[in-house]
């Protein structure tokens, strides 16, 4: 079972390195149920924790449902799973008409160069929230009533120290592959003036590129600190409880506005959508009553994974 997880983790882990260029092609592909939709792909939406958790495909099969149900013929939308920096990557060459990103600095940035427009190409679809998960063990020392940059602080201490006082040895895990995660993660080490994938190596430091789940499942099985997100620990714990359980939560964000783990997904639509009306169709629906409906009632396990936008 172990060398599964790990065949697979190390597959993601190189597609993760050598781009997700790779995965332009739909990684699945919905049709609300519908058997006889068109094998055209009429959408396709790039994005990695969103897809892995599964709300894309709810979202996309409920779309699909509520056009047919408007008049039109069934179609397909596909999800390729990608990262925040390769989703605007797939919507400026046009190989994604939607994407899901959770970096506003970049989405900024994809508005400067008209990627998307800032104006009618920008939404908010739901809020996630950052974990710092961690071994029950716990080396480091550090707990729920810390700020996520005293966590950190504490961890890199213990790991740099060596001053673990169990068998377990202080070891943090990231994903450092561009995505928002590795983004945030960043941002938090510079706010305690550190930087521990800089020369000299820290060693305690575990450079691990991969998706989402495959990320959490393998910090998992080392006993590593890293940052996920809610939505990840809640679709792996639906997935393999056994990994999960391995784990403890000690920092959830909110959905305050000034909380530095909340973790907000905005919807992109691109300026290259092949099919811009149905976009921008699915775009306002995914936003309005019924898609956020679909957003707060989506669940693994009677847990609720997002909050809806604000």
């Amino acid at each position: 079972m172990l060398s599964s997880i790990f065949s697979n983790t190390l597959c993601v882990g190189l597609v993760a390195i050598i781009g997700v260029d790779a995965l332009v092609a739909p990684t699945e592909i919905y049709n609300g149920g519908y058997s006889s939709a068109s094998n055209d792909t009429a959408l396709r939406i790039a994005t990695g924790g969103a897809g892995q958790s599964g709300l894309v495909k709810v979202l996309a099969d409920a779309f699909i449902q509520d056009s047919v149900a408007n008049g039109s013929q069934p179609f397909t939308i596909g999800w390729i799973l990608s990262d925040t920096t390769f989703t605007i990557k797939n919507l400026q060459t046009g190989e994604a008409d939607l994407g899901i990103s959770y970096v506003p600095a970049a989405e900024q940035l994809a508005a400067e160069q008209g990627i998307i427009d800032a104006q009618t190409g920008y939404y908010y679809l739901f809020r996630d929230h950052f974990v710092i998960a961690g071994p029950p063990e716990n080396p480091a020392g550090v707990n729920s009533s810390m700020s996520a940059t005293t966590i950190l602080a504490k961890i890199y201490q213990a790991g740099e120290l060596n001053t673990a006082k169990t068998e377990v040895p202080t070891r943090f895990l990231s994903r450092y592959d561009k995505s928002a995660t590795n983004l945030k993660e960043s941002t938090l080490w510079l706010g305690i003036g550190q930087v521990p994938w800089a020369l000299p190596y820290s060693t305690w430091y575990h450079q691990f590129p991969a998706f989402p789940i495959q990320a959490l499942s393998t910090a998992s099985l080392l006993k590593e600190y890293t940052l996920t997100d809610r939505g990840t620990f809640l679709s792996l714990q639906f997935a393999r409880p056994d990994l999960t359980a391995k784990l403890q939560r000690f920092k959830v964000g909110s959905d305050d506005e000034a909380d530095p783990l909340l973790l907000p997904g905005h919807l992109l639509v691109g300026n290259k959508a092949r099919n811009a009306t149905l976009a921008q169709e699915f775009a306002q629906w995914a936003t309005g009553e019924r898609g956020q409906g679909v957003v707060t009632g989506f669940s693994k396990n009677g847990m609720q994974l997002y909050s809806g936008a604000p």
